[in-house]
């Protein structure tokens, strides 16, 4: 594994790790705060929509395959 390698792992496990420690907080403070119940319904949806979202379009992106272009390693 030479630098650049190594310097790229390096560099999306610490943002992969700050994306889970502030979605962590977040979180937390979503639950620990008093707010109204539609209000938490309504952030939720959307999170959960969005998540939904994604992990289809991810899905059908792994699932199709690319024909149109010819790789040269």
């Amino acid at each position: 594994m030479n630098s650049s390698t190594a310097l790229k792992n390096l560099g999306i496990g610490l943002a992969v790790t700050g994306f889970v420690l502030l979605l962590g907080y977040g979180l937390y403070n979503f639950f620990a705060v008093e707010s109204d119940l539609v209000l938490k319904v309504s952030i939720g949806a959307i999170v959960a929509g969005i998540l939904l979202v994604l992990l289809t379009l991810i899905k059908e992106k792994m699932s199709v395959e690319d024909k149109g272009t010819e790789r040269r390693y």
